[in-house]
């Protein structure tokens, strides 16, 4: 379903208008209202909005009937709300058995509003504990209320979703204090973003991240729950008759499916969520040793004529040949200056330097492994990390399709690298607590499209076969 499938064609007229600033004065306001009042009576708007225009100028729309000359403080707060009833912002109705008349803004509406009002909030909003959050659902469920834990797997979702929305938009907002420090040449200021503002967001958000919050505190739990749920059938069948029980899902393999994708997102979010936080841990040290470098060059930069001469110089010097075309004409219009060149006995030619080949022993190369170890390792979490937990148990299913209970080696279809690689991480994760399927190897190797295999046999648990 598109945007404008939800939202009338005219819905953002009102944010690109010539009176925007004044009708989002008037949204913000009907927010507030709204968080404090289940019904909002049209007369109480209409008093508010009087009072917040009063200094502020409104000119009508060219399709409002009143004309500009006529306009009283009523009269303008009239002409908003009906401009927010035509634009789909509101309805107009009557309180239930009576003829008071209120203002119900639609249900989209209330979502942009919200987001209005976040924008124009410049206070920072606190971290809640979501990794625990997740960890004392998880823990609780499993020992108190095992009747509950299609709801606890669920609220980790969500809490794991909005755990990596918070990490990304905490990257994406150190990236933005270092953006200024580039663009700020007030020390002061400088000053004021370091001490103030970053000490703000890293106080509320990155410090409890990384202590009161850790993820590495929790994240093997979480993990070690998630996989004995999965590999508890008696749990997992508790979960999907409560699954049908609130959602009303027709068949239980639907109901189980929404929690494999549930369990699979959780447990490939924890993966790589890591990474996430060295990447912001890395930021932040980049963002405090750029404001300090900072800080310290505008303190003891040389502010004298020519201090600010040696600037403009190095400058020049660092120019590219059409830029410093500019900055001399520049210089020769504001600063008496003349460019001088010489010829030397350097300037025509580099004197060849000959060396004497000398005949030694060849340096004996040192067998270290710990290189490629540390290679081998960066490489194999990369392929986790491209290729999660989802992805394999999906790949498995596709082998026992049409209701096959097992595949041989010589039936596995190997298409594409990537099918080699799902194959061979099959393997090693058929052991992991909760996987529907087992591997029994078998001597020696099947070639397969090019592709090397061991022979062996992928079956569902519960069935009983034999490799040759």
């Amino acid at each position: 379903m598109g945007l404008f499938d939800v939202v009338p064609n005219n819905f953002f007229s009102v944010l690109v208008s010539g009176n925007k600033e004044v009708y989002v004065d008037a949204l913000m306001l009907l927010h507030q209202l709204f968080k404090f009042e289940l019904n909002i009576r049209v007369d109480d708007y209409i008093s508010s909005l009087i009072s917040l225009l009063e200094d502020k100028a409104f000119v009508p729309e060219d399709d409002d009937e009143m004309p500009e000359s006529s306009l009283t403080p009523s009269g303008k707060a009239r002409l908003i709300l009906n401009r927010f009833v035509k634009t789909g912002w509101v309805d107009k109705e009557f309180l239930d058995g009576s003829f008071v008349e209120i203002i119900t803004p639609r249900n989209y509406a209330i979502s942009i509003m919200k987001l209005l009002s976040e924008l124009g909030d410049k206070s920072l909003h606190e971290y809640n504990s979501l990794v625990f959050a997740t960890y004392s659902s998880l823990k609780q469920a499993k020992n108190e209320h095992e009747s509950q834990m299609y709801e606890a797997v669920l609220s980790a979702k969500a809490n794991t979703e909005q755990l990596e929305y918070e990490l990304r938009r905490l990257y994406h907002g150190i990236r933005e204090f270092l953006r200024s420090i580039q663009e700020q040449n007030d020390v002061n200021l400088l000053l004021q973003n370091h001490f103030e503002e970053y000490k703000k967001m890293s106080d509320r958000i990155y410090h409890p991240i990384k202590t009161m919050d850790s993820i590495h505190r929790y994240m093997a739990p979480i993990q070690n729950i998630l996989s004995d749920i999965l590999a508890d059938e008696k749990l997992m069948r508790i979960m999907r008759e409560r699954a049908m029980t609130i959602k009303k899902y027709d068949e239980g393999a639907e109901a189980e499916e929404e929690i494999l994708s549930a369990i699979d997102y959780v447990l490939d979010a924890y993966q790589s969520v890591g990474s996430i936080i060295n990447e912001i841990d890395r930021k932040h040290s980049t963002y405090t040793k750029s404001s300090i470098e900072k800080i310290q060059y505008l303190m003891t930069a040389d502010q004298t004529i020519k201090g600010k001469l040696v600037e403009l110089l190095k400058t020049y010097a660092d120019a590219k040949s059409e830029e410093r075309n500019a900055l001399g004409d520049m210089f020769e219009k504001n600063i008496r200056i003349n460019r001088q060149e010489f010829v030397d006995g350097k300037s025509l030619y580099h004197k060849s330097i000959r060396s004497r080949r000398v005949h030694t022993t060849p340096l004996p190369i040192d067998q270290d492994n710990a290189f490629s170890d540390l290679a081998m390792a960066g490489m194999l979490e990369q392929i986790k990390n491209g290729y999660p937990v989802a992805r394999i148990r999906a790949y498995v299913d596709r082998l026992f399709a049409h209701g096959a209970e097992s595949v041989r080696s010589e039936d596995v279809p190997l298409n594409s690298d990537a099918d080699f690689i799902l194959l061979i991480l099959a393997i090693v994760r058929a052991n992991d607590k909760g996987m529907p399927y087992r591997v029994q190897m078998g001597e020696g190797r099947i070639e397969r499209n090019g592709y090397r295999i061991p022979n062996m046999i992928i079956s569902k648990k519960g069935g009983k076969h034999h490799v040759e």
